[in-house]
C-alpha cells in the first residue's frame, strides 16, 4: 500500500504542476523529504497516517485516487534498487516483477538545481507576510500549510507555493520570522525571545519533559497556580518547580496545552491556553480513569533581564 500511494503521489503532482519540494514545504518538512526519504525505496520513512490525510487537500484529488481499487494486495518486493546521480539529475530505479515473472524497471529522476540559479522574490508575497506579521497573525507556531490556506483565501495576486517557500525564508533568514520543528513539522512564528521560551516551555509540558521545561528559569523561580481566584499553590525555586512537575507525570495518560492568543508587555507574556487531557488513574479529587478534561486558561510569565522566566502564573476556573 505505502508504494502503491507513493507512485500515486508521484503522477497527481505531476498532473498539477507542483514539485517535490513544494510538497515536502507543505508537509512542515525539509526541501528533499518526500523524494529522498519517502520516495526511495530504500528508505524505511513513509507517509504517516496524518500526512495521507493532507494529501487529497493538497493534490487536489479524491480519497480514491491514492487508494485505487486495483492495488495489488499483499507486500510488493522491490528488486535491483540503485541510486541515479549523473551530472543533470538524481534519483533511483528498481524492478517489480508480476505474478508471471514479468519484470518493469521503474525509474524515478529530478533534475538537479543549477548552480546559481536564482528565482525572483514575489514582491506582492513577501509584503503581505511583512503586514501579517505586523498586524500579529504570525504571533503564534504557524505551520505552511496554514500560511499556505491562508494565502489562497484572501491573496488578491498570483503566487506559486515556491514563491511562498523563498519569502519564508527570507523572512527567517532575516529572523523576522523564527523557524523551529515542533513534533516532527517545521512551524514559523514571529521573531520575538519571548514567545521562543514559552513556545519550548510548552512543548515541554505536552512531552512530559519536566527537565526541559525548566531550562529557561530562574534559580529562584516563584510559581503559583490560582484557580477560581484562589491561590491553591505556591512555591519558590527552581528545584521545587522541577519536584512538583516530576510528581504529577503519572496523573495523566495524555495532556495538551495549544497556545490560542499570546501578548507581550516589557518583560511579561500573558498567554491564553485551550487545555486537553486524559486521566492516568482514578484520583482523590474524584476525577476517574480515562475521564477527558477539557478546560480553558490562561499563564503568565514574567522574565528577569537576562531572559529567564522569573515567575509563572498559571490561572483558571
Amino acid at each position: 500500500m505505502d508504494y502503491h500511494i507513493i507512485c500515486r503521489v508521484i503522477d497527481l503532482m505531476a498532473d498539477i504542476g507542483m514539485d517535490d519540494e513544494e510538497l515536502s514545504f507543505l508537509l512542515g518538512k525539509a526541501n528533499n523529504y518526500v523524494f529522498s526519504y519517502i520516495a526511495n525505496p530504500n528508505d524505511k520513512n513513509k507517509f504517516k497516517s496524518d500526512q495521507v490525510d493532507l494529501l487529497p487537500y493538497l493534490l487536489n484529488c479524491y480519497f480514491s485516487d491514492l487508494f485505487s481499487n486495483n492495488c495489488p494486495k499483499g507486500n510488493i518486493q522491490l528488486f535491483h534498487s540503485q541510486k541515479i546521480n549523473t551530472d543533470e539529475e538524481k534519483g533511483f530505479s528498481h524492478i517489480t516483477y508480476d505474478n508471471n515473472g514479468k519484470g518493469t524497471r521503474i525509474i524515478w529522476t529530478k533534475k538537479k538545481n543549477e548552480k546559481g540559479a536564482f528565482r525572483k522574490t514575489n514582491k506582492n508575497l513577501i509584503d503581505l507576510l511583512i503586514k501579517w506579521i505586523d498586524e500579529g497573525i504570525l504571533d503564534l507556531p504557524t505551520s505552511s500549510i496554514d500560511i499556505w490556506k491562508k494565502l489562497k483565501s484572501e491573496a488578491q495576486f498570483t503566487f506559486f507555493i515556491s514563491d511562498l517557500e523563498k519569502c519564508i525564508k527570507i523572512l527567517s533568514t532575516k529572523s523576522i520570522l523564527t523557524k523551529q520543528t515542533i513534533d516532527g513539522i517545521i512551524y514559523y512564528w514571529k521573531s520575538h525571545p519571548q514567545t521562543s521560551i514559552i513556545v519550548n516551555y510548552i512543548n515541554a509540558y505536552n512531552a512530559f519533559k519536566p527537565k526541559d521545561m525548566c531550562k529557561n528559569m530562574a534559580e529562584d523561580v516563584l510559581f503559583e497556580n490560582i484557580h477560581d481566584g484562589n491561590t491553591t499553590m505556591s512555591f519558590k525555586g527552581k528545584d521545587a518547580f522541577l519536584e512538583q512537575a516530576m510528581s504529577v507525570l503519572d496523573l495523566f495518560s495524555s495532556r495538551n496545552q495549544t497556545i490560542t492568543s499570546i501578548l507581550h508587555r516589557n518583560n511579561s507574556s500573558e498567554i491564553t491556553i485551550d487545555y486537553e487531557a486524559k486521566v492516568a488513574k482514578d484520583l482523590p479529587n474524584g476525577l476517574k480513569k480515562g475521564q477527558e478534561l477539557r478546560l480553558k486558561g490562561k499563564s503568565i510569565f514574567e522574565f528577569s533581564e537576562d531572559g529567564k522566566i522569573a515567575k509563572l502564573v498559571d490561572v483558571s476556573g
